[in-house]
């Protein structure tokens, strides 16, 4: 058994920013793990949160949708952590957070992937 001197994370941290009067975040490298939660900051404004994923490093962003085709959406609250469904981001490598309002000021938000 590991002790937790020894436990070696195997979660990634990527931080996007969602610029101040924006709502689509900095673009992530997922880099082969997948989404599997978001650190939401304290001051966020917006109360959904949806995503966008592209094919390549800076290419056209498309909405991440579920099997019926709708864009997945979740409700979000300033000063949380949302927890995700992984097998809903399977496949992805370029993602981006979409806040549902226009943003105050820039907001961090941090992705939390993992190799699964």
């Amino acid at each position: 058994m590991l002790s937790p001197s020894q436990f070696q994370s195997r979660l990634c941290q990527t931080t996007v920013t969602i610029a101040s009067s924006g709502t689509a975040s900095g673009e992530a490298d997922l880099g082969g793990t997948t989404l599997v939660g978001v650190m939401l900051p304290a001051a966020l404004t917006g109360t959904t949160l949806t995503f966008t994923a592209a094919a390549t490093a800076g290419g056209t962003s498309n909405p991440v949708t579920g099997s019926n085709g709708s864009a997945l959406s979740f409700t979000v609250a300033a000063n949380k952590y949302l927890a995700v469904d992984p097998a809903l981001f399977h496949g992805i490598q370029f993602i981006k957070a979409v806040s549902g309002s226009t943003e105050g000021a820039a907001r961090d938000l941090i992705l939390f992937s993992k190799a699964l």
